[in-house]
């Protein structure tokens, strides 16, 4: 699809959305701490940065001092997992802010006839059902239990439900905004399709960049946990059975929701083309004589003009492709959707 573009235009910083993230660690007094820091950064940020290396920290000095062997010494790949939390939350943080760069130079405000519905298209229930639904089955009694020393308890009930299951939240509802929450109401929002872009693709190419780039940090992520997963580590590390399940589930479940975006917007191009076409065609019949008959039809002189601007939109419709993107960006795409699956199989197979 159009996958050709980027967005330049940023609203400005009142209209942008509330993060989710940013609100959540607010109530943990993150805000108070950004308050009192000399940087601008959002509490969200902060929040990754300290509530998730903090605690890390502290457990593999518990397990040093104590001569519990550490996961990194079975595992080096297993440091990766905190840096792709941090990564996580800067990705949804840009995604979210371009998301809005994105509405505004499409100008939905101003085209559809309900522009709240695609310019803060997560329902605010959303994260905080997704997060409460995650926290009741982190704390369901796990197995184990009895092997257990402090650190586990520490992560099993404070670290993974309240520091890992938000930063998973927030940048999931994130993606499926952009994914499928978007081009579906964009679908069916009366916006239409800018037949006069440039660029031959209906104005749709920041809606497309996005989406593209989306799914590429979803790629690192696959990527990452890829290493984390196969190795190679040392001998005594055993990769779980259910690796390649949940993988590929993963894996999936992404290119699924990249193709339902493609899918939606070409189909919305495409009707949209189709309509406007059959409008055009009309318009232009009353003004031929004989229209069906190609040997004798005739157009009178006095019409000449408006026939010829007809037949330039006519051929300016049509020339507006259906999929916005370019041949070298689906190459890029197709690319970034490959590649993980092609790891994962080398590394295993290692």
């Amino acid at each position: 699809m159009g996958l050709t573009f980027g967005s330049s235009a940023h609203p400005q910083p009142d209209r942008r959305r509330q993060y989710w993230l940013d609100e959540f660690t607010r109530k943990l007094g993150f805000g108070w701490l950004v308050s009192r820091l000399p940087w601008n950064l959002s509490p969200a940020v902060v929040y990754a940065l300290v509530a998730v290396s903090v605690p890390n920290i502290i457990a593999a000095v518990y397990h040093r001092l104590l001569g519990i062997p550490m996961v990194y010494a079975d595992n080096p790949y297993f440091a990766l997992q905190p840096v792709l939390l941090v990564v996580a939350v800067l990705g949804a943080r840009s995604l979210h802010h371009e998301y809005d760069s994105v509405m505004e130079e499409m100008q939905i405000e101003e085209r559809a006839k309900e522009p709240n519905r695609l310019i803060d298209p997560i329902p605010p229930w959303l994260p905080w059902s997704l997060f409460a639904v995650a926290v009741a089955i982190q704390f369901a009694a796990p197995k184990g239990i009895v092997e257990w020393d402090l650190m586990d308890y520490l992560f099993q009930y404070g670290v993974f439900p309240f520091v890992y299951t938000p930063i998973i939240v927030q940048f999931f509802t994130v993606y499926v905004s952009i994914e499928f929450i978007a081009p579906l109401r964009l679908s069916n929002s009366g916006v239409g399709i800018d037949f006069l872009d440039p660029e031959g693709v209906g104005g749709l190419r920041p809606l497309g960049e996005l989406i593209k780039r989306a799914y590429y940090y979803v790629g690192v992520g696959l990527i990452g946990y890829a290493f984390i997963t196969y190795g190679p580590f040392l001998d005594s590390w055993v990769t779980p059975s259910s690796a390649n399940v949940v993988f590929t589930v993963i894996w999936i479940l992404t290119v699924a929701t990249v193709a339902f975006a493609v899918i939606v917007l070409h189909r919305f191009m495409h009707r949209e083309k189709r309509a406007e076409i059959q409008k055009l065609e009309a318009e232009l019949q009353t003004h031929v004589e004989n229209r069906w008959d190609i040997h004798s039809y005739d157009v009178p002189e006095e019409k000449r003009d408006t026939v010829e601007e007809l037949r330039h939109r006519v051929t300016r419709v049509s020339d507006t492709r259906e999929y916005p993107a370019t041949f070298s960006i689906w190459s890029q795409l197709l690319l970034s959707i490959v590649l993980p699956k092609m790891l994962q199989f080398f590394i295993a197979g290692v």
